[in-house]
């Protein structure tokens, strides 16, 4: 006969009370005091701590050009992005034109064809356009209810496609010049700039500041009763050769991952900032300055945020300074006001800028203006096949509005000039609508836009314009239209054919 027992094994404290085990009380502290005396815990060598830091900060502020704008203050973003004119929204226009109602108005100076949602308001004041015109019909600027802020120089690059600061428009820290280069829309950070040659320092302030043990998902923990955070598991990261970056944070964080202390430097945004020296002081009372310890100063062999000079060769920023920039945090931005893309076209030998969408309406269902004289074989095929086929001649296929061509212009510095295509669907031939979108309008002096050849890649571009609201140091918003360029999923392309034949349509009979 076969008897199966089962035996529950737990464990019985003789204390009920936890506290004694969760103090963990050394029993033998001679055997624990002789074990930090072997390891050199005594003098400090591997259990010290860093308690404080005095240090020596240097901050320059930063400047614009046009002093009426205060990096400081405002978001960089506003100020190099801005355009003329961007405080005129749609609202603004209607409201302040509402106010020269009862003037007799030149025709032009009305809204024709405003954007959704305000198509209502067609023929109307603009306000933007009586401004403009504000010295001509001698109105006074008291006339206008709301006091015009003004404008920046815009620093777009019609040529080149996106900003681009010149000298003069340059911010400066200190005298040295920062200016903003091949800026592509978007969020400024410290590689957006170059520095101009350096200036004189003064002597930064002297500060204090007390370090705290870095933490991140994933750290070791500080104290060994605490439970592990499950969601994130480091060591599930395998190291490979393909990944150095992954290979040196394992390394890293199973080797020093509790040895990491932060120290805060209190710095204000829109300035330069350098850390000129540093003492630490740590937990048994020893000094560690970057005249005797290396690891303190600033590496020499590499650097991770340095600023490029605007000329190479130039020195630039010190390697230790920081452009701390005031940015537009999470701004939010509106729907496209505009949206171009440009591409190559190797079959037609063309740079075509394609506009898509214009007044934040897609140009399939904007209104085009074009001439309703008699066209080139209209009708449909008549679809029978007993009968002999006839051809008509037509003399161009392939050609739309809102397709704008660029060629290349040899005279001179080598440009892609802007070009407009006849309409010869009709028997009278006229210029194709020019194209809308303020991006592919030519700058003030030159009567068509230009493009460098270097600008448009062969996958194309894609441009828009839209606008982003944020607030300054105070808390005030800031409003200002962006131009941002990205990249295209596939070059726009269309197909010409001219001096065509094509089969004979029947006209199209009387209605009823």
């Amino acid at each position: 006969m076969t008897v199966t027992a089962h035996l529950r094994l737990e464990p019985r404290p003789h204390e009920r009370n936890l506290a004694e085990g969760f103090a963990a009380a050394v029993q033998d502290p001679v055997w624990f005091l002789a074990r930090q005396w072997q390891m050199g815990e005594h003098q400090g060598e591997n259990a010290s701590s860093p308690v404080w830091v005095d240090y020596r900060l240097r901050q320059r502020p930063i400047a614009a050009a046009d002093p009426r704008f205060d990096p400081v203050e405002v978001p960089a973003e506003a100020i190099v992005e801005s355009e003329v004119d961007d405080w005129w929204t749609m609202g603004r226009r209607v409201r302040i034109g509402r106010r020269f109602l009862g003037l007799a108005l030149d025709p032009a100076l009305l809204l024709r064809r405003p954007p959704p949602p305000y198509e209502q308001f067609e023929g109307a004041p603009d306000g933007l356009l009586v401004w403009r015109a504000r010295v001509a019909l001698g109105l006074a600027p008291d006339a206008f209810p709301e006091d015009v802020p003004p404008d920046s120089t815009p620093d777009w690059d019609g040529e080149q496609l996106l900003y681009d600061q010149t000298e003069a428009r340059s911010f400066s820290a200190s005298g040295q010049a920062l200016t903003v280069r091949r800026h592509r829309g978007g969020r400024l950070d410290w590689h957006s700039v170059d520095a101009g040659p350096p200036v004189a320092l003064e002597v930064g302030e002297e500060r204090e500041a007390i370090p705290t043990p870095l933490g991140y998902p994933g750290a070791p923990n500080t104290r060994w009763w605490q439970i592990e955070n499950a969601d994130v598991d480091l060591g599930g990261y395998p190291p490979d050769s393909a990944h150095a970056a992954t290979a040196l944070l394992t390394d890293l964080i199973f080797s020093h991952g509790d040895d990491w202390f932060l120290l805060p430097v209190l710095a204000a945004a829109g300035h330069v900032v350098a850390i000129e020296s540093l003492q630490v002081r740590d937990s048994f009372g020893r000094s560690y300055d970057e005249t005797v310890h290396a690891g303190l100063r600033p590496p020499e062999d590499w650097t991770l945020f340095a600023v490029d000079p605007v000329t190479p060769g130039d020195a630039g920023l010190a390697p230790e300074e920081l452009v701390l920039w005031h940015v537009a945090e999470l701004p939010l931005e509106s729907a496209p006001v505009e949206r171009v893309q440009l591409g190559l076209d190797e079959q037609s030998n063309l740079l075509w800028a394609v506009e898509r969408v214009v007044d934040g309406r897609d140009v399939d269902s904007r209104v085009v203006d074009r001439p309703t004289g008699p066209a080139f074989n209209e009708g449909a095929p008549s679809g029978d096949s007993r009968e002999a086929k006839e051809y008509a001649y037509v003399p161009a296929q392939g050609i739309g509005p809102w397709w704008t061509p660029y060629t290349l212009d040899e005279e001179g510095p080598r440009r892609l000039v802007q070009r407009r295509l006849a309409d010869l669907t009709r028997q009278r031939p006229t210029l194709m609508p020019a194209p809308q979108a303020l991006v592919l309008q030519p700058p003030e002096g030159l009567e068509r836009h230009q493009v460098a050849p270097l600008a448009v890649p062969s996958n194309g571009i894609e441009l828009t314009r839209r606008w982003s609201l944020a607030r300054d140091l105070h808390g005030r918003p800031v409003l200002w239209l962006e131009r941002r360029r990205g990249p295209s999923l596939a070059p726009p392309a269309r197909t010409l054919r001219f001096d065509v034949m094509e089969e004979a349509r029947t006209p199209p009979g009387p209605p009823g």
